[in-house]
Order: structure tokens, then sequence, then C-alpha cells
């Protein structure tokens, strides 16, 4: 019973102190975001680069029944003690009933301030003046997400070294190097690589980046001797190509030479085929011939005969 009551005070406590910081007036903090230039951002942090720009966009809307004079816009990072402070005090920024007006708050990020890979949760302040420019109220939005988070230069320069050697291990990791020397180099690449990561790990960027760095070009030399091994490979195919096509041009003038020298082997045989037929013809009609002329002449012998006068007696 005591736990029961204990928990119910301390959520009218905590509604209490809520409603004490939104004040009378009455806002909304409709979104944000965070605007480049950052490094990155995720759903967790945004992180920006020692000395670069920070600026986060807030809309404000006005539930009021009249018209809201915002005077500032505040960032409150309470885990590092500062404010960050867009003020219009000496020109507020009108807000009609019902309207939404976006404000942006702009600054420098710095590492002296953030500690360099500290995640810092802040609340946005919105706070508004009567015509006169007396603090009317203000509304907090609390517990905002994501992190604010800071690099040095160094740890960005290690990071984008990091990068890249990253994409070319994603890209050709899995190749199957067919060059040795290909091979060598991306196992020495993958090497230095690993000794970066525990440079970068322990905060020593300048190193880390001077390994990501080797990694990097051994990669693009292993790259290099993979094509020139790849040239080579195929000039050779295709100079062993060539070389059969050649032999196999020669085989085929060699059994066209052949061939030619059989044909003319051929017609040879055939003028002599020729030839022969012709004697032969001719010693067929010299025969027909002396036949004829034997048949003639006994033919002439029996008139002749026939014909011959009888002795007289």
């Amino acid at each position: 019973m005591r736990k029961a009551i204990a928990i119910l005070l301390g959520c009218v406590l905590t509604l209490a102190f809520s409603t004490a910081r939104i004040g009378p007036a009455q806002a909304h903090v409709t979104q944000f975001q965070w605007l480049p230039p950052y490094i990155s951002i995720s759903g967790s942090q945004v992180v920006y680069e020692d000395d670069s720009t920070a600026s986060l966009a807030v809309s404000v809307q006005n539930h009021m029944s009249v018209k809201m004079n915002v005077s500032k816009v505040v960032i409150e990072f309470y885990t590092m003690g500062k404010n960050k402070t867009l003020d219009v005090l000496t020109s507020p920024h009108q807000i009609l009933p019902g309207h939404t007006e976006i404000f942006t708050v702009s600054f420098t990020a710095q590492v002296s301030e953030a500690i360099a890979n500290m995640l810092h949760r802040y609340d946005i302040i919105v706070e508004h003046v009567n015509a006169t420019g007396a603090k009317v109220g203000d509304f907090t939005y609390w517990w905002t997400v994501p992190y604010f988070v800071v690099y040095s230069s160094g740890q960005v320069d290690a990071m984008e070294a990091q990068m890249e050697y990253t994409a070319y291990y994603t890209k050709f990791a899995s190749w199957s190097w067919q060059s040795a020397e290909a091979l060598q180099k991306a196992t020495q690449a993958e090497i230095e690589a690993m000794t970066g990561l525990m440079y970068l790990q322990r905060g020593e960027y300048a190193f880390a980046t001077t390994q990501y760095n080797r990694a990097v070009t051994l990669y693009e030399e292993a790259l290099t001797a993979e094509l020139d091994y790849i040239t080579t490979w195929s000039d050779a195919q295709l100079n062993v190509s060539l070389t059969q096509a050649a032999a196999a041009m020669k085989t085929a003038d060699a059994t066209l030479v052949e061939a030619n020298a059989a044909m003319l082997e051929a017609n040879a045989t055939k003028v002599q085929a020729d030839a022969a037929m012709t004697n032969a013809y001719g010693w067929y009609f010299i025969g027909i011939g002396f036949a004829i002329g034997w048949t003639l002449m006994g033919i002439g012998v029996i008139i002749y005969a026939l014909r011959k006068p009888k002795p007289l007696a």
C-alpha cells in the first residue's frame, strides 16, 4: 500500500513539475530535424565534425487563441551544461493562432564543449513574450533523440579512410583472385586495416588514418595486378587461338593442294581414257573397212565367175 502511494505521489509531482515548466502559455513543438553538414545521422544519433556548423530546425505550433510572439528557441544541452539559443527578442516572430512556423537554431559544434564521442541529450525550449517584450511563458520539449555527438577532425579523417577501405573490401573481398600477386596484396591490405581498427578503437586517429590509407593503396595495387594478369592471360589465349587457326588454315591449304593434285591426276586419267577410246574406235572402223572390203571383193569374184564367158567347144 505504501509503495502504491509512493508511486502515485511521484506521478503527481512529475505532472506538477512538467506543468510548471510548460507555463501558462500554450505552444507545441510538432517536430524537429538536424540539418547538414553532419557526418552521419540515424534514429539514435547525429554526428557533427569539430568546428562545423550544427543546425536544428524546430517546428512550433501556436495553440493559443491569440497571436504568440516567439522571442527565443533554446537547445538545452543539460549533459554538457550548455545552451544554444536563437534569440529574436529584439524582433519577436509572430505566430497566428493555429499556425505553425519553423525556427532554425545554428551554432558551432565543438569538441571542447561536447567531448568527442559523448552522447548528449537535450531539451527544446520555446519562449514567447507579450506586446511590451515581457516574457509570458515557455514550453519545453523533453527527452529528444537522436543524441548529439561531435567528432574531432582526426577522428573524421580516420573514419573516412576506414569507409573507403570497407568499400573496397566489401566489393572485392569475395573475389577468387587469379593473380598470386593480387591475392598477396589484398591479404596484406586486410592486415593493415586490422591494425587501423585497433588504433581507431584506442583513439589514435592519425595512426588509424595512416593504416587505412595503406590498406586502400594495397587494394588498388591488387586490382591493378589482377587486371594485368587477366589481360596477359587473355592475350596468351588469343595468341594460342590465332596459332591454332593459322595451323588449321595451313592444313586446309595442304588438303586443297592434295585435292587439286588428285583432280589433275583424274583429268590426266580421263584424257588417257579418252585417247584409248579414240584409238579403239579407230581400230574398230579400220576393222569394219577391211571387213567391207573383203566382202565386196568376194562379191566381185562371185559376179565375175558368174559372168565369165564359157570356152568354145
